[in-house]
């Protein structure tokens, strides 16, 4: 994997599937796998599910290698709220995407304008680029 991968999916709850599937096409043998995919399935269902778009509209899912970490970014239309960490009760079926995110990133964080919400992490590794061989 290099560079950035990108696709856009309709904000809708069958699409999540799709971008789990997506982000395990991009990152496939990578270190970091399994908490890539993961981190963008938390995130894609919360872009479906807070987004202020209409049902017809969209997110996009972005990954990015980094020399020691792979960048997961989600993007939707905004909503009402600011994306933050929930204090979901032990009994409580949602609500603990961001929490999920926060453990298995090394840092995360939201970006707003009126009419967008991106929310990054990223998810260390020991993926470093190979160094070049010696003349």
């Amino acid at each position: 994997m290099t560079g950035t991968e990108m696709r856009q999916f309709p904000a809708q709850l069958e699409e999540i599937g799709h971008a789990r599937r997506f982000a395990g096409g991009v990152v496939a043998g990578h270190p970091a796998a399994d908490d890539v995919v993961l981190a963008v399935s938390e995130l894609a269902a919360n872009a479906v599910e807070h987004t202020a778009a209409g049902r017809h509209d969209s997110f996009e899912v972005r990954i990015t290698h980094l020399a020691d970490a792979v960048l997961v970014e989600v993007h939707d239309h905004g909503g009402a709220g600011a994306p933050r960490l929930g204090a979901a009760g032990s009994e409580a079926t949602r609500g603990r995407g961001l929490f999920l995110v926060d453990h298995l990133s090394r840092g995360w964080g939201v970006t707003r304008r009126p009419d967008h919400t991106g929310v990054w992490c990223e998810i260390g590794c020991t993926c470093a680029a190979p160094v070049p061989a010696a003349a």
